[in-house]
């Protein structure tokens, strides 16, 4: 579609220029000195104007393609997602019988030494 618009853009400005040149030279001797400047400038600056407007234009087209290519690698890199873990719901674990189910009781020599104060000695303080 744009092709098409751009190559009935490009046929009408072509026509255009061209029944503009018969016309002024037609009438070019008909015109005064003055009347062929001032057409002479307009041309001028109408060719001058185009200059920029070629540089405006690429540097649009330039920064579309520069859109266009960014949102196609962002679309062709997955975001950074955390990796699937499954986790299946089969058997539970099996029952070990001969592990112990109580904590083990304490021995009467453990509980003798529990039971004694302890004495703790601060290096570098004073002796009571």
């Amino acid at each position: 579609m744009k092709e098409r618009f751009f190559t009935f853009v490009l046929l009408v400005g072509g026509l255009c220029a061209i029944v503009a040149g018969v016309l002024i030279g037609q009438r070019l001797s008909a015109l005064s000195d003055d009347a062929l400047a001032w057409a002479g400038g307009s041309l001028f600056g109408c060719a001058v104007m185009l200059v920029p407007l070629a540089v405006l234009a690429g540097v649009a087209w330039f920064a579309l393609r520069w859109k266009e290519a960014s949102a196609a690698a962002r679309t062709a890199m997955p975001a950074q997602t955390p990796p699937v873990v499954i986790v299946s719901g089969g058997q539970a674990l099996p029952w070990y019988p001969q592990a112990q189910q109580t904590p083990a009781l304490a021995s009467a020599t453990e509980l003798e030494y529990a039971s004694t104060p302890r004495k703790f000695t601060v290096v570098g303080g004073e002796d009571e």
